[in-house]
């Protein structure tokens, strides 16, 4: 009974503000925006061996600060390594993040393949890359709409590390 009196506040709310920008202030105190971080990058399937198109999993961590549930609308992204755009992309599914919470939001990605050998070939002459993942988490929040949030990942890929993380060393 409390959340429907809250939504009735919210919508009657809402209702009187939606001519004024008055009340922006106010509205910013009704909805908080959540934050959200990559939080991990997997692939299905070994990427130095795949013949076709890889499929990669984004992983993001999106948390709602607010009372009531959000929902996430879409994800925009965009992954280089390099100097090379392996993928960019919208994903249209909408996912429910629970109040006062945290949600995995997992993305698959179809990354291009003769851009990612080409990217490690780059890789294997510099002995080191950067990387990023980027986009935004398009979130429908009351009275305002789709709210894009941001995210974004760097770093360097070192491919010597990566065979010593997965048992192969050198003398």
């Amino acid at each position: 009974m409390r959340i429907v009196k809250r939504w009735v506040l919210l919508l009657l709310f809402g209702a009187l503000c939606l001519p004024s920008s008055s009340c922006r202030p106010l509205m910013k105190e009704v909805f908080k925006n959540p934050k959200v971080r990559l939080v991990h990058i997997g692939f299905a399937g070994n990427p130095f061996l795949a013949r076709g198109p890889l499929d990669a999993i984004l992983h993001l961590s999106v948390n709602n600060p607010n009372t009531y549930a959000l929902t996430v609308a879409n994800v925009a992204y965009s992954a280089t390594i390099g100097t090379r755009r392996l993928a960019e992309g919208e994903r249209n599914e909408e996912v429910r993040i629970e109040p006062s919470g945290e949600t995995v939001v997992k993305i698959p990605v179809r990354l291009d393949t003769d851009v990612f050998h080409a990217a490690l070939r780059e890789m294997i002459e510099a002995r080191a890359l950067p990387y990023e993942f980027n986009g935004s988490v398009g979130v429908v929040a009351p009275f305002v709409g789709v709210v894009r949030v941001p995210f974004s990942r760097t770093g360097t890929i070192d491919p010597l590390d990566l065979l010593r993380r997965k048992g192969i060393g050198f003398n």
